[in-house]
């Protein structure tokens, strides 16, 4: 399965925070969050929806290891059975929020 995945800041090797939308095949935009915690060893990956409604997901990401557009590609696969996510200019989660 293909999915969407737009991202509102400039992707680098390495994030601290990583805030962005995606699509599922048939869905609306979702937001996705994705944060570092010391106090996860293993990336933990939440169900959310906002006050106005929208739906996503908030991942916590253990502060080992790097952060980056790849890495959370593999988490939104496994959490989603995503085979291949593609990079698009979607709408800014701040706006969709």
């Amino acid at each position: 399965m293909q999915a969407e995945i737009s991202y509102d800041l400039v992707m680098q090797d390495d994030m601290c925070f990583i805030e962005g939308t995606y699509r599922l095949p048939g869905r609306r935009w979702q937001v996705v969050i994705v944060s570092r915690s010391p106090e996860v060893t293993v990336p933990e990956v939440s169900a959310q929806t906002r006050e106005s409604g929208v739906s996503g997901i908030h991942v916590r990401s253990p502060n080992t290891g790097h952060l980056n557009a790849e890495v959370l590609g593999r988490l939104l696969s496994e959490a989603f059975g995503v085979s291949e996510w593609v990079r698009v200019r979607g709408p800014d989660s701040v706006q969709l929020r």
